[in-house]
């Protein structure tokens, strides 16, 4: 079994896979070579079926990125290329033949998103008798949403590829920083009291970090 081998001050072995499906093995200075690999040994099949799921998404993100597919409230639909127009699920998007495929389609879930989560902030923000001063749709590659000082509410447009519960938890996210404009065991207690524990939703999010790199 082929690895990198990355030696520190570390006092235990860890294994990582990284996108590309290289295995780097971080280990302690003093240790043998023997022990390493006999520590492999015992880990591999967790180490194949990393890699199996790896490769399986990697597949996926590859059909998403040439617009072969795309993700809608978490579910998957095929992008059907017809003569004026794209149809994403009951969706119809118009195009002309000179048009640019990834621009129109980005500009539709920008438009999506503008009627849809404006409407549904608004909404959770009065039941939870909130209220923020403006709301902002934007693209971001490394956060789904912000809320400032000013309580102005930024929230990114691909939030619409996520399930509604990923969703009303972004939103619910950013109107309860408008009580708590931190990280604070306060706001944690707030954002659960709605319903939603940090460790559950973290572990969620994690088959959605794909959707920040499409459009």
């Amino acid at each position: 079994m082929e690895y990198k081998l990355i030696r520190s001050q570390r006092k235990t072995i860890a294994i990582k896979i990284i996108p590309t499906c290289e295995i780097i093995v971080l280990a302690p200075k003093k240790c043998s070579l023997n022990f390493i690999n006999e520590f492999l040994k015992s880990k591999t099949i967790w180490i194949q079926k990393t890699i199996q799921n790896i490769q399986q998404k990697n597949h996926q993100l590859n059909k998403f990125n040439q617009l072969e597919k795309t993700i809608l409230f978490g579910q998957e639909f095929d992008i059907i290329d017809c003569i004026n127009h794209y149809e994403i699920a009951n969706y119809y998007i118009k195009h002309t033949k000179a048009s640019n495929k990834q621009k129109i389609i980005k500009q539709f879930y920008i438009k999506l998103a503008n009627e849809y989560l404006i409407n549904k902030t608004q909404k959770l923000a009065n039941s939870l008798n909130l209220n923020y001063k403006n709301i902002k749709i934007i693209s971001a590659r490394k956060k789904w949403g912000s809320c400032n000082n000013l309580k102005e509410i930024k929230l990114n447009f691909r939030l619409i590829m996520l399930p509604e519960n990923l969703i009303n938890y972004v939103i619910c996210h950013e109107l309860c920083h408008l009580k708590q404009m931190n990280h604070s065991k306060q706001f944690w207690s707030l954002l659960e009291s709605l319903g939603y524990k940090k460790t559950i939703v973290k572990q969620n999010f994690i088959n959605y970090n794909f959707v920040l790199q499409l459009l």
